[in-house]
Parts: structure tokens; C-alpha cells; sequence
């Protein structure tokens, strides 16, 4: 049986990891996550490495779509897997959360970022997975 696709739980589900984004990278972990990519801000200017960083939407707009595509992908992936409920989400979320921090972690070790750069980036990838595990797999269309 196909897994019918619930478009607002889709819609929901890009809002709220939008918000998460938001929260994480703009009030619980700004601080470290820009020391980790050697950013620092005087006045309203951004820079890096004492360089100004022209302000752009453009990676927003970037994450807004890849945000929706991982939505997609992921209530496919529910189906594959017959969730049935929140929980199987959150545990078929967590799953690829955990592949993505780990991605991370490796990615910024050969760059040789710091590890609390790791630690931001890779906890909000799974946070971010197992929240549209969970809203795709609890909010599933009949």
C-alpha cells in the first residue's frame, strides 16, 4: 500500500525545523557556532577573518527548499518502513540524524574545525530528523 503524502504535516513539519533553525543557530548556539567558523560581528557587519561577509538570502532560500526536499524524503522513507506512528519517526529520524552528525563530525575533523562546531552542527541535524520523523510519522493521512 502506498503511504499517502499529508501535505500539511509536510508544510508543518518545513515550518517547525525552520523555527529549530532559527532558535539554535540564532539564540542557543550563535556564539559558538560563529567562533567555530571564525566569524565575528562589528556593529551589523559580518566578518570572517577580519573580512566583511556580504549578507545574502540566498543560503536561506537554499535551506527553505532543502528543508522541504528532506520532508519529502523523509515521509518516503516512513513508507518504505511502515511507521505507523510518532515513535517509528522519531526512530527512523534519529537514524539518518545520526548519519548526518557523524557526516559532520568527519567533515569538520578533516577541515579541522572544532569540535564544538561539530557538536552545533551535528546535534541540530539530529534534532532536526528525528522532529520530521516525528511530525511525518505521528501525522500520517489516512
Amino acid at each position: 500500500m502506498e503511504r499517502k503524502t499529508n501535505w500539511l504535516a509536510v508544510v508543518v513539519a518545513v515550518v517547525v525545523t525552520m523555527l529549530i533553525g532559527f532558535l539554535w543557530y540564532g539564540m542557543l548556539f550563535n556564539a559558538t557556532w560563529m567562533a567555530g567558523n571564525g566569524f565575528t560581528m562589528e556593529g551589523d557587519k559580518m566578518l570572517k577573518d577580519g573580512v566583511e561577509i556580504p549578507m545574502s538570502s540566498t543560503p536561506m532560500i537554499f535551506n527553505t527548499g532543502t528543508m522541504v526536499v528532506y520532508a519529502l524524503l523523509m515521509n518516503w522513507l516512513l513508507g518504505l518502513t511502515r511507521a505507523a506512528n510518532w515513535m517509528d519517526g522519531v526512530k527512523v529520524g534519529g537514524a539518518i540524524g545520526l548519519i548526518m552528525a557523524l557526516g559532520v563530525y568527519i567533515g569538520n575533523m578533516f577541515a579541522m574545525n572544532p569540535a564544538s562546531l561539530s557538536m552545533v552542527d551535528g546535534s541540530y541535524s539530529l534534532v532536526v530528523f528525528v522532529l520530521l520523523g516525528a511530525i511525518l510519522g505521528g501525522w500520517q493521512k489516512k
